[in-house]
């Protein structure tokens, strides 16, 4: 009787360990950053970018990294938007900007580097950005994660060119590394 004890407690561990995989995989976003994304025009451009997050610490933080290269001007700015595929939405999350433009209610974003550049960070319910008309309080980070898995969310790059965005690209996208 123990054999079988031990037998069926191995295969309840063993059958709970994809459904933790499973989760671990609704927390890690990729995401290719392009002019064809752009709203309301789609736009032609040599510039690229990649998103990379990972939700942490029991959906209270996100910890991202975003590349960019061959932009066609100066990079100005890149955030989080809360809108759906070919929508354009209002950002919920800077991820930097060199205008001097967030909100007092979020701390200072870090600057955005000249292309090409990667930079990473860390952003938690500090950093939401209240957009009311949307639904999405500030500090209300819950809501901007719930979002993200819905597909409701992209990020996007702004440069002096393209004050309304150069590339742009839907998260969640492809959770590979």
């Amino acid at each position: 009787m123990r054999i079988v004890a031990l037998l069926f407690a191995l295969l309840m561990v063993v059958g709970s360990a994809p459904a933790a995989m499973a989760h671990d995989d609704d927390n890690k976003f990729r995401v290719q950053l392009s002019g064809y994304e752009e709203t309301p025009l789609t736009l032609s451009t040599p510039g690229s970018g990649q998103f990379k997050a990972r939700i942490r610490d029991h959906d209270t933080a996100i910890e991202f990294e975003l590349s960019y290269q061959d932009l066609e001007s100066t990079v100005t700015q890149a955030h989080i938007h809360l809108g759906r595929p070919a929508i354009t939405g209002g950002i919920v999350l800077f991820l930097c900007t060199n205008l001097g433009n967030a909100p007092t209610t979020v701390p200072t974003p870090q600057g955005c580097p000249p292309a090409p550049a990667t930079i990473r960070g860390r952003l938690t319910a500090l950093d939401v950005v209240a957009q009311a008309a949307q639904g999405i309080a500030s500090g209300e980070f819950a809501e901007v994660i719930r979002a993200i898995r819905a597909g409701a969310t992209y990020a996007n790059v702004h440069t002096t060119g393209r004050p309304g965005g150069e590339i742009r690209g839907r998260i969640p996208g492809s959770d590979e590394d």
